[in-house]
């Protein structure tokens, strides 16, 4: 058969924004994605994100308004480009192999989906370094009481229960930069593969799993509602939690540009095969580092 160019760059570029509308990605990346980021919109190569430091707080208004000295952060995020795709050769459309191409279009779909998680979870485990908007560590022992770079006391059942409950209460007491007790609320858990099991027994137990023998309700069930998996995480001890009920999550995507499929019909004459991609721009950073905390397990 004859390759009608035309209409398979039509068909790819149909199945890929299909796939793209669709396709539910179950993941632990892009569950990871889902509860921790927010997504920014960007329009232009960087972007100043000058609102972190300025968390929201009501006064009484008597006489003239007045408002917190907030430090003018120069945190900014750069985008950057990203890809992926997939070559095809000519033959096999000429043998009517086009079945190979939808799987392969999903695959790409999949990929794409995944990446924006995967980059969320190397600013979750390079946070002890990576700097928040202060200009300090994102997990870092700051001045009490905003230090949120907590030391646990292990990873048994009876330890993590404990923990859960000092690192919630620590997060509560945070401070904005006017000193106002913030009260944010963990409500997410976030670990390695090797601790999930034991952290889903103490977050989801009916019963207190801090308890034998008796039939109290576990208040861990009622402050955690998700416990999400950071699949390469590069300690199997350590933990993360976080409070994701805010508009802006302890971790940011900007988004400059959705993947938008590219055909390269320039290579069926160079090498016989056609080369479809897909292209990306944003970039990762940090939110708010008083809505996180991570426990140190040695």
């Amino acid at each position: 058969m004859t390759v009608d160019l035309v209409s398979l760059e039509k068909g790819l570029r149909t199945e890929f924004n299909k796939q793209m509308s669709t396709m539910i990605s179950m993941d632990a990346y892009s569950t990871l994605y889902a509860g921790a980021a927010t997504e920014l919109k960007s329009t232009n190569n960087n972007e100043k994100q000058g609102f972190l430091g300025d968390l929201p707080g009501v006064k009484e208004w008597i006489g003239d308004k007045t408002y917190g000295a907030l430090e003018d952060y120069d945190y900014t995020i750069t985008n950057k480009d990203w890809y992926d795709g997939f070559s095809v050769d000519r033959n096999e459309i000429e043998d009517d192999n086009l079945g190979a191409l939808t799987l392969r279009v999903q695959n790409l779909v999949t990929s794409l989906r995944m990446y924006k998680g995967e980059k969320i979870a190397d600013l979750i485990i390079a946070g002890t370094t990576g700097l928040a908007y202060d200009g300090n560590a994102f997990f870092a022992n700051r001045t009490a009481p905003n230090d949120n770079l907590l030391a646990g006391t292990g990873t048994s059942l009876a330890q993590i229960v404990a923990d859960i409950a000092s690192a919630r209460a620590a997060m509560m007491k945070f401070q904005s930069d006017t000193g106002r007790v913030l009260g944010l609320l963990m409500d997410t858990i976030i670990v390695p593969p090797e601790i999930e099991y034991v952290m889903r027994q103490a977050v989801t137990s009916t019963t207190d799993p801090a308890l034998t023998g008796n039939a109290n309700s576990n208040p861990i069930q009622q402050w955690i509602k998700n416990v999400l998996v950071l699949p390469n995480a590069s300690d199997a001890n350590d933990w993360y939690g976080i409070c994701s009920t805010f508009p802006v999550k302890p971790f940011i995507w900007q988004n400059r540009k959705d993947p938008t499929p590219v055909v390269d019909e320039g290579s069926v004459k160079r090498n016989r095969t056609i080369e479809f991609s897909a292209e990306a721009r944003g970039n990762s950073g940090y939110g708010f580092f008083e809505m996180a905390v991570k426990v140190v397990n040695t």
